[in-house]
């Protein structure tokens, strides 16, 4: 188990490593108190009959760790360096990203809130920290990938495999477009939808490309400097007609693409994986 065999973990960009501190367990065994397999049954009953009617499962519990760390050396972990790992556990009250140093060949990761510390304390001298982590997901993460497709003829295709550990197998990927031309289309084959993408209303670069980001999770479009692009200026209609826009979706397995107009895509996914705290 990840978190079991690490001996530092990085958290919200900064690694444990860089406190002076390592994964140690003090009078305690490691603990998962969900792991993210928690399922429960949507039923009902019919006091006319004696059995349930089901009506499918869903994830119950967020995977929440608990785990503790003390000086590398083995020393008192001083004042100011307890303000610090403090400092550093608690800035964010957004999910970050937490991943255990296991030296795995199949890497995996989680996004956390960091909820709770406790001091460990033994002869009047601070030697540890417990710590409580509770993830936004009952699942892990694979290893965030990055694809490049270059299109420069009409109707170009190419494919892309989901491999997401999801209930219904669909996966919302992010993609960022490059292009100079004034119209982008994206159609997904398999899913038998497609999305079209007008640019002339965005602002180019000196070289005269544009570039956007089509974040089909969060159903937002972005461009080069993280701001929102008005539904408008891509040719979508008034905000009557949003319910119509296709996001890119993957559907389980195997995808194919068909790109019309001369761009680039960078296609990001990280999948889900239904591995617990393994």
């Amino acid at each position: 188990m990840s978190f079991i065999t690490a001996n530092s973990f990085l958290f919200d960009k900064r690694n444990s490593a860089d406190f002076g501190v390592t994964i140690g367990w003090i009078n305690t065994d490691a603990d998962v108190s969900a792991n993210g397999l928690h399922r429960e049954l949507k039923k009902t009953a019919n006091t006319n009959r004696t059995k349930f009617h089901i009506y499918g499962t869903e994830n119950t519990e967020p995977i929440t760790f608990h785990i503790s760390i003390v000086k590398t050396d083995g020393s008192e972990i001083t004042r100011s360096e307890s303000i610090q790992i403090n400092r550093w556990l608690t800035s964010s009250s957004l999910p970050q990203l937490l991943k255990f140093n296991d030296c795995d060949a199949y890497p995996l990761h989680y996004y956390a809130v960091c909820t709770q510390i406790n001091d460990i304390t033994s002869g009047g001298c601070l030697i540890g920290k417990e710590l409580t982590f509770e993830t936004n997901a009952p699942y892990a993460f694979s290893e965030a990938e990055e694809k490049t497709y270059v299109i420069t003829e009409a109707n170009q295709t190419f494919f892309l495999n989901n491999s997401a550990d999801t209930d219904n197998g669909i996966y919302y990927p992010t993609i960022t477009i490059s292009t100079a031309s004034d119209m982008v289309i994206i159609e997904n084959v398999t899913d038998q939808k497609s999305l079209t993408i007008c640019t002339q209303r965005l602002t180019a670069d000196a070289d005269g490309t544009k570039v956007l980001t089509l974040n089909s999770e969060n159903m937002t479009v972005t461009d080069r400097s993280g701001r929102l692009i008005p539904a408008g200026d891509l040719g979508w209609g008034d905000n009557d007609n949003m319910d119509t826009i296709y996001w890119i979706r993957l559907l389980r397995g195997l995808n194919e693409f068909r790109v019309s107009g001369n761009c680039t895509l960078k296609i990001k996914y990280e999948f889900p994986r239904k591995a617990g705290c393994l």
